[in-house]
């Protein structure tokens, strides 16, 4: 009896088991469609909830608002399910203000009536906050100000810059609420870095508009442009040593000619001449003989490098 008894207690957590997970694709298919129903019917609830709204205030001709809109809410009563969707399309209230103002203040009283929906809903707006706002108001103003670049244009190694680097347009007009305008001298592109550029170049960077508050510009970005090349060598021999010494002394320098390496771009390389070249010898003796460095001048974008870098420069009559 006692070996029966413990056979029953063994197998009991499988019968268990076994009753849970009987069936298992109807009882889960029933808890879906319980949660479900929970869902759609806290749905329906009717609940009351604060809303957003969007205040759209229009200036007469000629003024401009000088401060932002203070939020406005409103508190909506309907079913949950409706007052999500006033989440996605907000309601709005827009106010006009009269040309016949003239002080640079005007206040409005704010109410539920004037509230408008881009949608049919079953929601009502109980109450606003707040129930007035006050607007700040100023002339319009107009000038135009220099934009400063803070762009860096880095071409990659082996290119340099064919050309200045060229910004388009260096002005802008801005246009707004005549103590914002007047505060404003200049603007300044955003911090932006061009890197490894190996070609010409034309793209956009933004103008900085932090802080210019409720300032529009005829134009939020300029146009950064340049030409890249590759940068290549040429060598240039027997290129005559030129002594800036004293024009009263017979000067001679040794050797009289020298070898001089010019780096830039192939274009400028291939169109430079042997005349544009001129290598300078500067004496500080009065033709006694010494040894000076030599200094290499030639048409700008261009790099020079002499060889010898220096010379002996001494007064004929004393060789």
């Amino acid at each position: 009896m006692a070996r029966r008894l413990r056979s029953r207690t063994m197998t009991q957590p499988s019968t268990i088991k076994a009753k849970l997970f009987n069936n298992w694709p109807i009882k889960v298919t029933a808890l879906v469609v319980a949660s479900i129903l929970w869902a759609v019917t806290e749905a329906e609830e009717p609940t009351t909830q604060l809303i957003p709204v969007s205040l759209i205030v229009d200036p007469p001709a000629g003024r401009a608002l000088t401060f932002d809109l203070p939020p406005v809410q409103a508190l909506y009563a309907g079913p949950a399910r409706e007052l999500i969707q006033l989440f996605a399309s907000p309601p709005r209230i827009r106010l006009e203000i009269p040309d016949t103002v003239t002080t640079t203040e005007y206040t409005f009283e704010l109410g539920v009536d004037a509230i408008e929906l881009d949608f049919v809903t079953a929601v009502q707006a109980q109450d606003i906050q707040p129930r007035a706002v006050t607007v700040q108001l100023d002339d319009m103003a107009e000038k135009t100000v220099p934009v400063v670049s803070l762009v860096q244009v880095t071409p990659e190694t082996g290119y340099e810059m064919l050309s200045a680097v060229s910004y388009s347009p260096n002005t802008v007009v801005v246009t707004g609420p005549r103590r914002m305008v007047e505060r404003i001298d200049s603007l300044t592109t955003e911090t932006v870095s061009f890197r490894g550029l190996v070609t010409n170049f034309s793209r956009s960077a933004d103008i900085d508009t932090t802080d210019i508050g409720f300032v529009r510009l005829s134009r939020y970005s300029v146009t950064v442009s340049g030409e890249v090349g590759r940068i290549t060598e040429r060598v240039l021999t027997g290129i005559p040593v030129v002594v800036r010494g004293d024009p009263t002394i017979n000067w001679e320098s040794s050797p009289p000619a020298i070898t001089v390496t010019a780096r830039g771009s192939s274009a400028r390389l291939s169109d430079l001449l042997r005349t544009e070249i001129e290598v300078r010898v500067l004496p500080r003796l009065n033709g006694e003989p010494e040894v000076r460095p030599i200094s290499v001048v030639g048409p700008s974008g261009l790099e020079f490098e002499a060889s010898p870098d220096s010379v002996l420069v001494r007064s004929r009559d004393d060789s």
